[in-house]
């Protein structure tokens, strides 16, 4: 994400490009040219799997809803374009980094509106940061994004289009803060922030009238749970190479779909425009013929798959977790290793999804190739090995060699239940293999398929699961992104999150290389301390990576300027240049 970091149906992402660091003048690309010819109006319909839960991306911790507000609704002060792999002006016209690293002046676009005409200004840049910061506002992931060392960044107004950040200390990249600020307007949502309630603004069933945008488009209506209507912003402020205004389209309408079946025959019959992260079976029947829809493999995603167990030995409150026997089964790194050795990733990414994955050896895709380190080595599946771990952590198998049970010292058979959201698909059907591949070391293992609001809960806020397969989505390949994630006191570190202090040495020694990376201007040096974090993680396996699914997208071929991406919102990433030919 919240990198932000955001877990969604698996998301972090902040969007900043580390392949480019900053110079101490930013020199901003231009927007990317047209390179067909646009006709303006239209509509499209998009497919979300699950339900979005406001409107205000402030408090969004899911991906329909952080699609939908930080993407349609909000302009952010700088942008990333996935085509290039770079970040370019968005509401920022410039951005100069002072000499000292720690000092930003930005100038924003002259004649910026919101939605409802309203300036769009410097006042309204510094509401939205001071509303991240402030506690009341819920905006945890945010929060954490924006803060450098613990500590805010500093703001002073100059006047309506310059503002000057300054941050704590220096930092590598100031993009990677620039990115986060979706600008809201301070007009509307000021007095709710000032009696502490701006968590509360916004939400799905809000009047449309109540949402201003500073986003390509607006709420025109709202049924909660099935579909939300956008309308064209008639202010908002990018334009096409001709000068005309984008977005083309009029209309975008997205629908929350959760069964795939049902999206594969709206998809054929055209009430149903675009669609992401379609089956892998659905890909390749599309494939087959060329029609009215075009499938689309964009390589790896950003996104992974992995597992991780639950780590934390009490509640939000301080009480001991149920069942401490399995607490300490998870606790030990051997039978962690164990359990990855016992995966079969290729026969899951080759077979299970078809060839539209890639093994996964750490908790990179292979899709960040600056970042990504393939030094650490490949996760060999290893049955064998993996029982030389249980054995060496005091485990041993029992019962006949067709049907083995393994029991830990005390003969307590392992069983444990893997909760899996019942939204995806290809998450289901890893499942089931992994759980024929523990069965093959005496392990018992139940899938528990739950809505995805339940089961951010369980590992999120009551703790109370075994094992969970999920995984992250990056927005962008900026280390600094991974924050919320791996340092101990992050919301998002999965396996343990929110720790007041780091709960084991290794955790310990990844907050403070983490640290060490965020500030470290040159790039051979900020790998070196972003690979050790990558391989101290590799070592203690605290998430058991799986696989990075390739993005699989599906589109009517009527629509110009389709170019999806595997880093989040996908096909969405260029709505505002997106049409319908006719």
């Amino acid at each position: 994400m919240r990198p932000i970091m955001i877990i969604f149906l698996g998301v972090l992402f902040s969007q900043s490009c580390s392949l480019n660091p900053a110079s101490n003048v930013s020199k901003p690309e231009s927007d990317p040219p047209q390179k067909i010819e646009a006709v303006r109006g239209g509509e499209l319909r998009y497919r979300v799997t699950a339900p979005p839960s406001t409107f205000n991306y402030l408090v969004a911790n899911d991906e329909a809803s952080i699609i939908i507000s930080l993407y349609m609704l909000t302009s952010r002060l700088v942008e990333f374009d996935h085509k290039s792999q770079k970040v370019v002006a968005g509401l920022a016209e410039s951005w100069t980094v002072g000499a000292d690293a720690r000092t930003v002046d930005i100038r924003l676009r002259e004649g910026l509106q919101f939605s409802d005409s309203a300036p769009l200004t410097s006042g309204d840049v510094i509401f939205t940061l001071d509303a991240i910061y402030d506690e009341k506002t819920e905006a945890a992931a945010f929060r954490d994004s924006m803060l450098v060392d613990g500590q805010p960044i500093a703001t002073k107004r100059i006047d309506d289009r310059n503002l000057q950040m300054i941050f704590p200390r220096a930092v590598a990249s100031v993009e990677n803060y620039l990115i986060n600020l979706g600008v809201l307007p301070e007009h509307i949502l000021g007095a709710a922030q000032r009696v502490e309630k701006l968590s509360q603004a916004w939400k799905v069933d809000s009047a449309p009238a109540q949402i201003v945008s500073s986003g390509p488009f607006v709420v025109a209506s709202s049924i909660v749970g099935e579909r939300i209507e956008f309308a064209r912003n008639p202010h908002y402020w990018r334009k096409d190479e001709k000068g005309q205004q984008l977005p083309y389209l009029d209309k975008l309408t997205v629908v929350v779909n959760p069964d795939a079946n049902k999206t594969f025959l709206q998809l054929g019959q055209g009430t149903l425009d675009l669609a992401d992260r379609i089956r892998p079976s659905d890909y390749a029947e599309l494939s087959k013929t060329v029609g009215p829809v075009r499938a689309v493999n964009a390589g790896p995603g950003l996104g992974i798959d992995h597992l991780w167990f639950n780590l934390n030995t009490a509640d939000r409150k301080g009480r001991p977790l149920k069942n401490q026997i399995k607490r300490a089964w998870f606790a030990d790194t051997r039978f962690r290793r164990a359990i990855s050795a016992a995966v079969d990733r290729e026969s899951i990414a080759s077979s299970t999804l078809q060839g539209l994955a890639s093994p996964l050896s750490g908790f990179v895709s292979p899709a960040n190739k600056f970042w990504a380190e393939p030094g650490i080595g490949k996760i060999a599946y290893d049955l064998a090995g993996a029982e030389r771990l249980l054995t060496e952590a005091g485990f041993k198998k029992s019962g006949a060699p067709s049907d083995p049970v393994l029991v830990d010292g005390s003969n307590n058979p392992v069983e444990f239940t893997l909760i899996v959201p019942i939204e995806s698909e290809p998450r289901k059907l890893i499942a089931a293999v992994l759980q024929q591949d523990l069965s093959k070391l005496g392990i018992k293992m139940q899938i528990a398929p739950l809505e995805f609001g339940a089961l951010t809960r369980k590992w999120a806020e009551t703790y109370d699961y075994d094992a969970v397969l999920l995984g992250i989505s990056m927005g962008d390949t900026e280390p600094s992104s991974f924050q919320s994630f791996l340092v101990s006191s992050g919301e998002l570190h999965q396996w343990q999150p929110d720790q007041k202090t780091p709960s084991t040495e290794w955790e310990g020694r990844i907050d403070k290389l983490f640290l060490e990376q965020a500030v470290e201007r040159d790039q051979n040096k900020r790998l070196a301390l972003f690979v050790e974090i990558q391989t101290i993680i590799r070592d203690e396996m605290p998430v058991i990576p799986i696989v990075a699914r390739h993005l699989t997208s599906a589109a009517r071929s009527n629509i110009g300027n389709y170019s999806p991406s595997g880093i989040l919102p996908y096909s969405l990433w260029n709505i505002e240049e997106l049409y319908v030919m006719p």
